[in-house]
């Protein structure tokens, strides 16, 4: 294979990462930086479409500076960002409005409406209910809406400034259709019925595009701002997940994927476009490279996991520095030593709505503590909440793709450093689980789109199996599922008996 390398940039929620790869998907570089999300309000999140921008080019700077690379032999660059949300540009490729995040429930009212009245037609054509076309009805609404040439996504944004492109380039790929509700993914295109019974304005709407699609160059600006230099060819991109996958090397029918971050995921590889019509819990997500699809879950139970140590566990962060180990860590360590099912403690990781069967009102809930729970308890539970989630989308996939046979999960994300958590995920589905030796694949993923969009790579077996290597692998203690089932069918069955409960403390 020839030298040179690859950057792939990964604009995440909470941070932005951005990698230089040889063409092996060695790591000659890396760097990070915080995203900022703020709050204005209950159920309002807002994030600066102009700071993907920022955070992009600080990223490649500080890769430049520590790699010291000749800089000529960067080959391409691709840039995947968040899925669930959108924001919006000017016909000069300028924000209109905030980067209007799936955090953000402000567009409930649209949401009801989008799904109350055409949620068989939205998931037919979808392949999954709407996270950001009920947004684009609640831009309609508002005094900005004359002002928006065009709806597009953080990752387009990005290449699109790196590459000097104006508002009648704008474009979207085919990996973030899904959550639109505005699509006919199956053909990659804006369907007209769904568009015309929503009364969206399609002039509004990018076009759509191969996330291999070469869409510029980098321009002057970019050479300014960053250092690249100029005609580094700038592929799509895609969404965060979608990229993940691809770094994961989940490229045969019925390969799994776990991703373990903000949003935890559990996934399957189908050839065929395959949706949920009687559960509507799996979102079907468009590969970024080939004609495949993948089946997912989605639950924000990272950002739950996340939000418990921060809220609660200050005195364990003291004691975990005290020791030298990450909080992570430190609380894996206490829980390990609670039996299964956290002592009849349940947890519902919604904190803020539910994405998969759509429900804006759903809210989190600990459920059966008594006096002798502690802590740790509830801690532990967060953690089974979500391997209870991913048990109830397995059996939905079992449904879905006849004769399926599970092999390995490969576990990404953050949450993937976990062993405890992934041998809890690996008894409660009863499945063998796998990691990489890198975690954060998105990253990756978009290095390895960057080279199919020059064909440097034109087949997956062209890649290097070293870019996938095993790091470790854990195994499930035979039925050790059946431990937990019985929590596992109330957990079921909390969503179903508190919708009203929950309708009554949103509104």
């Amino acid at each position: 294979m020839s030298s040179g390398y690859l950057i792939g940039i990964d604009l995440g929620t909470t941070l932005a990462k951005g990698v230089i790869y040889d063409l092996e998907g060695n790591s000659i570089a890396e760097a990070t930086e915080k995203m900022n999300t703020v709050f204005p309000g209950a159920g309002e999140a807002e994030q600066d479409p102009n700071q993907f921008y920022s955070a992009t080019a600080n990223i490649i700077n500080k890769c430049f500076s520590e790699s010291k690379i000749d800089k000529k032999q960067i080959k391409a660059i691709s840039i995947d960002s968040q899925m669930g949300g959108i924001m919006t540009i000017d016909k000069n490729f300028n924000p209109v409005t905030y980067y209007d995040t799936p955090l953000d429930s402000r567009s409930s009212i649209e949401n009801s409406y989008m799904h109350d009245n055409f949620g068989d037609l939205i998931l037919e054509k979808n392949g999954s209910y709407s996270t950001y076309g009920n947004k684009i009805l609640y831009w309609k609404k508002r005094n900005e809406w004359k002002e928006i040439y065009k709806f597009i996504q953080p990752s387009a944004f990005v290449a699109g400034k790196l590459s000097g492109l104006s508002g009648k380039d704008a474009y979207i790929d085919e990996t973030f259709l899904c959550f639109s509700g505005l699509s006919d993914l199956k053909n990659s295109k804006w369907s007209e019925e769904l568009c015309d019974k929503l009364e969206v304005d399609m002039d509004k709407l990018p076009k759509i595009i191969k996330s291999t699609r070469i869409v510029g160059e980098t321009s002057k600006k970019a050479f300014e701002d960053c250092s690249l230099p100029t005609g580094i060819p700038i592929a799509a991109g895609c969404g965060d997940q979608s990229a993940g996958f691809i770094g994961a090397g989940i490229f045969d029918n019925g390969s799994m994927v776990d991703v373990s971050g903000t949003a935890c995921i559990l996934g399957i590889k189908t050839n065929n476009f395959i949706y949920d019509r009687d559960y509507k819990t799996l979102a079907t997500i468009k590969s970024a490279i080939g004609e495949s699809y993948y089946l997912t879950s989605v639950v924000l139970g990272g950002r739950t996991h996340k939000w418990f140590i921060d809220e609660f566990c200050d005195m364990e962060k003291i004691e975990a520095q005290k020791n030298g180990i990450n909080i992570y860590d430190f609380m894996d360590n206490k829980a390990k030593n609670i039996g299964a099912g956290s002592d009849g403690l349940i947890a519902v990781d919604y904190l803020q709505g539910r994405f998969f069967p759509p429900d804006s009102n759903t809210r989190g809930l600990f459920i059966g503590h008594t006096w002798a729970h502690t802590k740790v308890h509830f801690y532990r539970s967060i953690l089974e909440s979500i391997a209870y989630d991913h048990y109830l989308t397995k059996e939905i996939m079992k449904e879905l793709i006849f004769g399926i046979e599970f092999g390995k999960v490969t576990a990404i994300g953050s949450g993937s450093n976990s062993t405890f958590w992934m041998q809890l995920k690996s008894d409660i589905l009863q499945l063998p689980y796998k990691t990489l030796f890198r975690s954060d694949l998105s990253t990756l993923g978009s290095a390895i789109i960057a080279g199919f969009s020059i064909n440097l790579f034109k087949k997956f077996e062209d890649m290097s199996a070293s870019i996938f290597k095993i790091n470790k692998e854990v195994y499930p203690e035979k039925n050790k599922d059946s431990k937990y089932i019985k929590y596992i069918e109330i957990y079921r069955d909390i969503f179903g008996s508190l919708k009203e409960t929950y309708r009554r403390i949103s509104s």
